[in-house]
């Protein structure tokens, strides 16, 4: 029987947390918290649920996360975020895992939950990633700015999980809109400083291009209202990265002028 770390970064999370720590603390022998500023109720919930809780100053989501990992006692670890949790399928999928692991990474299927949802529509994309994983064999990278994807070995055996991680990341617009706007600042200073280059037209057929993407091949109409509104806001987030990558070139050309 392995014993397994869970960790999780927060910051003012008191909407979401305690349904994603309900959950966790089923196959969680270890809850790690590592926060960034909360102003809210983020830290009581968190030890009301037995987490150790910690601060670090923001610098990214992977540098957060690896810092979370590495407050981490055990090797096995599962990396969940404040707005997701464990179906009670998941929960019982792991807890079999847990006895005889059979591989080195699991990857886990993410669904969308909307508003007034129970389980992620039927259809719809899932985001599947490495989040549980044996650290002798994967980490969370530190360097990176905007990417909090797991690096695995080349050596590890990756396995399959069949059921799902529910992804509440829509409490409103105005969530939804301040997140996606911060998100993009962070983009954009990946973009400038690994000198990445964003044409005009580019600009001009992003927002079209990446609305098709989401509302048409991730399939986010089979979500009805609140899919439309999802992909309106991601592909205006799109658009605004490149936007305010180029304002920031024309703005620097302008003050050397």
């Amino acid at each position: 029987m392995i014993k397994l770390s869970v960790y999780i970064i927060t910051l003012n999370e008191e909407a979401r947390l305690e349904k994603t720590l309900k959950a966790v603390k089923q196959i969680a022998d270890e809850i790690i918290i590592v926060d960034s500023g909360s102003t809210d109720n983020t830290k009581l919930i968190s030890e009301q649920y037995g987490a150790k809780f910690f601060y670090h100053e923001w610098i990214s989501y992977a540098n957060q996360k690896h810092y979370a990992q590495e407050l981490c006692k055990h090797e096995w670890v599962l990396s969940i975020d404040a707005d997701e949790v464990l179906s009670q399928e998941l929960i019982e999928e792991i807890k079999i895992i847990k006895k005889d692991p059979q591989y080195d990474v699991y990857k886990i299927k993410i669904g969308e939950m909307f508003p007034g949802y129970t389980y992620p529509k039927m259809g719809t994309k899932k985001y599947n990633l490495a989040r549980l994983y044996n650290r002798n064999y994967a980490q969370m990278p530190k360097e990176n700015l905007t990417k909090d994807r797991i690096e695995i070995n080349k050596t590890a055996k990756i396995g399959q999980l069949k059921n799902l991680i529910h992804h509440y990341s829509y409490l409103n617009l105005h969530h939804q809109i301040d997140k996606l706007n911060n998100f993009t600042d962070q983009v954009v200073k990946t973009a400038i400083s690994e000198h990445k280059k964003y044409s005009s037209l580019r600009l001009s057929t992003e927002f079209l291009r990446q609305f098709f993407c989401y509302y048409i091949i991730k399939r986010n109409f089979l979500n009805g209202q609140w899919g439309f509104i999802s992909s309106i806001n991601h592909a205006y987030f799109r658009f605004l990265k490149i936007a305010k990558w180029q304002e920031y070139h024309k703005l620097q050309k302008i003050n050397k002028d």
